[in-house]
C-alpha cells in the first residue's frame, strides 16, 4: 500500500513540476497573445468578435484563454484558468498595447489625433476596383471556395503602373479595413529610420546610439547592421516556447529596451539571422532621437503616412509609447500598397522626394551575410527562391502569409493579407505567377491633361 501511495505521490510531483516548469511559462504567451489580438481586432480592425475567436484566435492552444472585453473602456483582460492575467488597452490613434508593470492610467492617456494629420490627396478612386476576365479569376483563386476556411484570405489588391487594376475582399472587410501586417511593419519602421537619416539625425554607418553599448563589444553595431539583421546579438525568434521574442512581445512594457539587453554572439555583419528584437531596437533608437515620445509618434504621420495619404493606417506602441516596429502595424490593403509604391518609385511621391533614392536602394539590396534573401528590413528574391518572381522582386512579409510584393519588371505591386494557419497552403509562387500573367494583358490608359479632358469626354460620349 505504501508503495502504491509513494508511486502516486511521485507521479503527482512529476506532473506538478512539468506544469510549473514546462507548461506554466507558456501560458503567458497564450494569455498575452489573446488579450493583444482580441483588443486590436475589435477596436482597430473593428471586426466581429465571433470572427476573431474563430479565425484570429482559433488555432493552437489559444482557445484555453478567457477574454473579458469591456466595450466602454476598450480593454481586454485575459487569463488561462486564472494564470498569467494580461491587460490590453486601446488608445485613440495608437491602437492597443499590453500593460505589465506600467501605470495603466498613464498608458491609456496616450493618444494621437490623426484627424489633424495633413493627408495628401487620394491617388485612387473612392470605389472598389473590380478586376476583369483572367485577372479576376487569378485573384479569386487566392480566396477560399465558399464554405471552406483554409486560406482565410481577407484582401488581395493589384496595382499596375501606379493604378489599381483589381481588388477583392473577404466578407466583412473592405478597402477601409485596417488589417494586421505583423512583420510587414518592419519595412515601415525602417522607412521611419530612413527619414531620420535623410534629416541628418541618424547615420547609417555610425555606432548605434545606445548608451549601454558604449563600453562593450556591442559598440561596433551600426544602424546598417540592425537593418540588415546582422547585428550579432543573441536572439531566439521562437514563438512556440518562452523565448526572447515572446518575452519581448508578451512580457515587457518597453520592448526596445528589453531587446537592447541582448549580448553579442557574433561580430557585427558576420552572420544573418531573423530577429524581431533588432527591429524594436531600431524603434527605440528612432524614438530616442526626439525630445519626447509625442513628437516622435507625430513625425511618422507628418513625414510618411500623411504625405502618402495613408488614412487607414495605425501603428501601435508598447506601454512605453514606442512603436512596436517589429510587428504591430494595421493598415488597409490600399495603404500597404501605397507604402510599397513609394519604394517602387524610389522614394518619390507625386514629385516630392519623401525618402532618398539611396535609402530605397539600400533597403532592397542584399545584406552581405543574407545570401541574397534579405535587405534593409525587406525580403528579396535575389536568391531566386520564388521561380515566378523576378530576381529583382522584393516584399514586405508577415505572419500567417501576409505579403506585399513589388515586381519592378512589370511595374506591379501585389497585396495579399490573410490569417493562414499553415502557410504551406499558400502557393505564393503560383498565385503571383497567375496574377503577373493576367496583369500583363491589362492596359493602363495615360492620364488625360486638363486641356484635353473636355474634348476626351465628348469623344467618349
Amino acid at each position: 500500500m505504501k508503495k502504491v501511495f509513494l508511486g502516486i505521490l511521485i507521479v503527482l510531483i512529476l506532473l506538478t513540476a512539468g506544469f510549473y516548469f514546462i507548461l506554466y511559462p507558456k501560458l503567458e504567451i497564450v494569455s498575452g497573445y489573446n488579450a493583444k489580438i482580441m483588443c486590436s481586432c475589435l477596436f482597430v480592425s473593428e471586426m466581429d468578435r465571433e470572427e476573431i475567436e474563430e479565425t484570429d484566435l482559433g488555432f493552437g492552444p489559444l482557445w484555453l484563454a478567457e477574454n473579458i472585453v469591456d466595450e466602454e473602456r476598450k480593454t481586454v483582460q485575459t487569463s488561462v484558468f486564472g494564470f498569467h492575467p494580461k491587460l490590453a488597452v486601446y488608445r485613440e490613434g495608437l491602437g492597443c498595447t499590453l500593460v505589465h508593470d506600467a501605470d495603466a492610467a498613464a498608458v491609456r492617456s496616450m493618444t494621437l489625433d490623426k484627424s489633424s494629420v495633413d493627408y495628401g490627396p487620394e491617388i485612387w478612386p473612392d470605389y472598389r476596383v473590380e478586376p476583369l476576365g483572367r485577372l479576376r479569376e487569378s485573384i479569386e483563386a487566392g480566396f477560399d471556395p465558399p464554405g471552406t476556411k483554409l486560406l482565410n484570405t481577407r484582401a488581395i489588391l493589384v496595382v499596375k503602373s501606379g493604378k489599381i487594376i483589381g481588388e477583392k475582399y473577404a466578407e466583412g472587410f473592405d478597402r477601409h479595413s485596417e488589417l494586421a501586417g505583423w512583420s510587414m511593419m518592419k519595412s515601415v519602421n525602417a522607412a521611419i529610420a530612413g527619414l531620420l537619416v535623410k534629416d541628418g539625425i541618424l547615420a547609417l554607418d555610425a555606432p548605434a546610439p545606445i548608451d549601454t553599448w558604449e563600453d562593450d563589444g556591442r559598440n561596433g553595431i551600426t544602424l546598417r547592421h540592425l537593418l540588415n539583421m546582422s547585428s550579432g546579438l543573441d536572439w531566439n525568434e521562437d514563438y512556440t516556447t518562452v523565448s526572447t521574442a515572446t518575452v519581448m512581445l508578451y512580457g515587457t512594457d518597453d520592448m526596445g529596451a528589453y531587446a537592447s539587453t541582448a549580448l553579442s554572439t557574433y561580430p557585427p555583419g558576420e552572420k544573418w539571422y531573423y530577429s524581431s528584437g533588432t527591429s524594436n531596437i531600431i524603434s527605440r533608437i528612432t524614438a530616442d532621437a526626439f525630445p519626447d515620445k509625442e513628437e516622435y509618434r507625430r513625425y511618422a504621420y507628418d513625414r510618411l503616412f500623411g504625405p502618402l495619404g495613408m488614412r487607414n493606417f495605425t501603428v501601435e506602441t508598447d506601454a512605453s509609447g514606442t512603436f512596436v516596429g517589429s510587428s504591430y502595424g494595421y493598415g488597409s490593403a490600399r495603404d500597404w500598397a501605397k507604402f510599397a509604391l513609394l519604394f517602387a518609385r524610389k522614394g518619390n511621391w507625386m514629385g516630392t522626394q519623401i525618402l532618398d533614392s539611396a535609402w530605397t536602394e539600400f533597403s532592397v539590396s542584399p545584406a552581405p551575410a543574407s545570401k541574397g534573401k534579405y535587405g534593409g528590413q525587406f525580403w528579396l528574391n535575389a536568391d531566386e527562391r520564388f521561380k515566378h518572381y523576378g530576381k529583382d522582386s522584393y516584399w514586405l512579409g508577415g505572419f500567417q502569409g501576409k505579403q506585399v510584393s513589388v515586381h519592378p519588371a512589370d511595374d506591379l505591386i501585389i497585396v495579399r493579407i490573410g490569417v493562414t494557419y499553415d502557410t504551406d497552403h499558400i502557393e505564393f509562387d503560383e498565385l503571383i505567377k497567375n496574377i503577373r500573367e493576367a496583369a500583363a494583358h491589362v492596359k493602363i490608359m495615360p492620364e488625360k491633361s486638363d486641356e484635353k479632358a473636355e474634348e476626351a469626354e465628348r469623344e467618349d460620349a
